[in-house]
């Protein structure tokens, strides 16, 4: 099987560089081949200052900010960590002949955001990080034993390097 739109969630951390590095390997081997380096945030509808918690499946007041104020506030939430992602990356990509898309999406649910987007673009892999701890959940992490459980494509899970 070849894969030619392959999807990697990225949160700055060593493991998802390292599952990066190994998506940028498979990338490689034909220019083809879309890469998609995706961070999925949740920006809360009600700012923290107001100490509620950002749980939106309770009953919480009316939001105190109209849409256009939430929609301004998510768009510059996730330019900042698009300007994050693109600093943890350096120049990892640079020259890469292959179409890449770096970009933060705004969603409630991590294992969700990423299932959609993979979804919603036609990506036939996911290759994330692990961050190795304790037993099959820890092992994996929340988020990738959510997309492993989850995800309708397959998962490559990258260990990090020794």
């Amino acid at each position: 099987m070849k894969f030619t739109n392959i999807l990697v969630p990225f949160d700055t951390s060593e493991h998802a560089l390292r599952a990066l590095e190994i998506a940028k390997g498979l990338a490689e081997e034909d220019p083809a081949i879309k890469l998609h380096v995706i961070d999925v945030m949740y920006v809360s509808e009600f700012p923290p200052a107001m100490g509620l918690d950002a749980n939106p499946y309770e009953s919480l007041p009316e939001p105190i900010i109209d849409p256009s104020t939430y929609d301004k506030l998510v768009e510059n939430a996730c330019a900042r960590e698009k300007a994050n992602m693109d600093k943890a990356i350096g120049s990892m990509l640079d020259g890469l002949p292959n179409d890449v898309t770096v970009i933060a999406v705004n969603e409630p649910s991590v294992v969700d955001g990423i299932n959609g987007y993979a979804r919603d673009h036609g990506c036939d892999l996911i290759v994330m990080g692990s961050r190795g701890l304790g037993v099959l959940r820890g092992m994996l992490g929340s988020v990738s034993y959510g997309v492993l459980r989850s995800a309708e494509i397959p998962v490559l899970v990258a260990k990090d390097a020794e």
